[in-house]
């Protein structure tokens, strides 16, 4: 299909995440929904709940604390072992495109597992008493039960002390059988298509981290189906979903001119994080955060973690000097929001000490 406007797709794709239009209570449901697995923020402390940033005009922190304890949303290992959270009641199409299939039991596994089904739910402690094992060997069979979607974690808080339970068990109300592999990886893609509106394969793979003959041939079926259209963007060849299409063409409006601070778990970053890792990040530093401009990243926050006031030893911009130098302000106005308690936090701008 002919070259669709960039601009267009970036417009619609930040109108679906809220960030010109924050997201009530209502609109953040459907739009965690569509966002899931949604990930807790990358420099955090564990046992946080998750939250989308930049597209939300009520404290989801507080929300999704709420959500966990009462069992909403649920905690669990997708995307190749990525922790993250779903509502309970999509467990049936998650469980399905993300169970990673076990290749049989060890004898510490089968140990656990009749502990548990004898015992019911408990914590590593109590399965340390009543079994024997050491917690080092019991965590790998809990994690590696927990992606064949065997075990559920039931994270409630940001305690350490959390029960492991039976996954059917606890959801035995839902129908962990509702979907095909196929099926619940071309919904699962059809999300994806509809929150960044364009994507390609490469996409697919970042955010989903699904085997790659699986996801082209979800492509391939939805193509058939009418549910895709190849389209190219930017001189890049990728997907939309055909419904789409007459509301892109209709697009009249401007992009906001805003910069974010994207955090390494933004939804965003998940999807685009192959390309981003291949574009940005230079060699001593470690990328702390990616920058955005107009829905295109243009640069990344160069430095070093720390327990405390992380080192922000750089900027790092696709941009032209002079251009960049026009946005030197914005960015480090929206650094401050993230480090408020740190004064004049950042060292260098493109190379540049700043004085």
């Amino acid at each position: 299909m002919d070259n669709i406007d960039f601009n267009k797709i970036k417009y619609l794709m930040l109108k679906r995440q809220h960030f010109m239009d924050r997201a009530d209570e209502k609109e953040y449901e459907e739009m965690f929904r569509l966002m899931s697995p949604v990930h807790t923020k990358h420099w955090i402390v564990p046992g946080s709940p998750p939250v989308i940033e930049h597209r939300s005009k009520i404290n989801d922190y507080l929300l999704n604390s709420k959500n966990r304890k009462e069992r909403k949303i649920i905690k669990g290992r997708f995307q190749g072992g990525s922790v993250g959270y779903i509502y309970a009641e999509d467990l049936p199409l998650y469980s399905v495109a993300y169970k990673k299939k076990m290749q049989g039991l060890t004898e510490n596994d089968e140990l656990i597992l009749n502990t548990l089904e004898a015992e019911g739910p408990m914590n590593i402690g109590l399965l340390k008493e009543i079994t024997g094992l050491l917690a080092k060997q019991i965590t790998p069979s809990l994690h590696k039960m927990q992606k064949a979607f065997i075990l559920f974690e039931d994270q409630v808080d940001d305690e350490w002390d959390r029960s492991w339970y039976l996954l059917e068990d606890e959801f035995e109300s839902l129908d962990l059988n509702a979907y095909s592999r196929m099926q619940a990886f071309k919904e699962v893609i059809s999300r994806f298509t509809y929150m960044n509106v364009f994507m390609d394969e490469t996409m697919v793979k970042s955010f989903t981290k699904l085997n790659t003959k699986d996801i082209n041939t979800a492509i391939k079926d939805m193509l058939n189906e009418e549910m895709l259209l190849k389209v190219t963007v930017n001189e890049e060849s990728g997907f939309i979903l055909k419904d789409d299409l007459n509301e892109i063409e209709a697009i009249k409006l401007d992009i906001p001119d805003d910069v974010y601070i994207l955090d390494l778990n933004d939804y965003l970053v998940k999807s685009n994080e192959l390309k981003l890792k291949k574009s940005f990040g230079k060699k001593p530093y470690k990328t702390l955060y990616y920058i955005m401009k107009k829905g295109e990243f243009i640069g990344a926050v160069l430095g070093y973690f720390r327990f405390g006031a992380d080192d922000l030893e750089d900027i790092e911009l696709n941009l032209p000097i002079t251009e960049s130098r026009k946005i030197k302000g914005k960015i480090i106005d929206e650094l401050n929001k993230i480090y408020y308690d740190v004064p004049n936090p950042l060292k260098k701008f493109c190379g540049e000490r700043i004085i």
